[in-house]
């Protein structure tokens, strides 16, 4: 009877383990896997080897392409840049490491066609996971949003910090710890389109670090805002 017990508890430790195996590990979430391959078209680089372990979306579509150190300036695309990225010039740039995502959402085939940009994602949300943290430039015009979900449920992130460069932003994803679930970063389009809407993303990670309490976050506001009283008093 006890070694029953036993070969029946390796079976299920090694089915486990399969499982999980099988399930996959999120990957590449600070953009630095990035393989620049031309798609032989004139394009751009395929998207595959440019975000291995996500798939591109434009207007529900998946996408083959990935634009390289540019952003349509009226259309919606899904870019990676390095530091040869000067388009924005101060205002936009690399945020972290060797490559930054860039999920631009405008217009499809015409003015009256605007088109949501996400990316996505699935694997496996680590067991002992509290938190979603990434860092993110939001464009001042064109709405500046970014919707993030996971597991097709919208998380409120919350703003933990930020420099001229980036915001840092983190959710509260317990509920997910351990499961499989999809992780998306959505940017939408204006409707009526006037001006794109940009969002530069880098440094996803999940952390076992809790998200501080509500007093924690008015003190890091207060913090934030004199933060950026200060930069905008030294930029004047």
């Amino acid at each position: 009877m006890k070694m029953r017990y036993v070969l029946l508890l390796s079976s299920a430790i090694w089915a486990s383990s399969v499982l999980a195996r099988a399930q996959g590990s999120f990957q590449n979430l600070g953009f630095e896997s990035a393989t620049l391959v031309p798609d032989g078209s004139g394009r751009g680089d395929q998207f595959a080897p440019a975000f291995p372990g996500w798939s591109g979306y434009i207007g529900g579509v998946q996408q083959t392409v990935a634009d390289y150190n540019t952003v349509p300036l009226d259309s919606s695309g899904i870019s990676i840049i390095d530091r040869g990225f000067t388009l924005f010039g101060q205002y936009a740039s690399l945020i972290e490491g060797n490559y930054t995502a860039v999920l631009a959402a405008g217009v499809g085939n015409g003015i009256t066609d605007p088109e949501d940009v996400t990316l996505s994602q699935t694997g496996l949300v680590p067991a002992s996971a509290q938190s979603l943290w990434f860092k993110v430039q939001l464009s001042p015009f064109g709405g500046g949003f970014l919707q993030v979900t996971l597991g097709g449920e919208t998380l409120l992130p919350v703003i933990m910090g930020f420099t001229t460069n980036y915001m840092l932003w983190a959710a509260d994803i317990r509920s997910f710890a351990g499961q499989t679930a999809e992780l998306d970063f959505t940017a939408h389009a204006q409707r009526p389109h006037v001006d794109n809407n940009y969002a530069f993303l880098d440094s996803i990670q999940f952390s076992e670090q809790a998200i501080p309490e509500p007093n924690v976050l008015a003190l890091l506001a207060v913090g934030a805002a004199v933060l950026g009283w200060r930069i905008r008093k030294r930029s004047q």
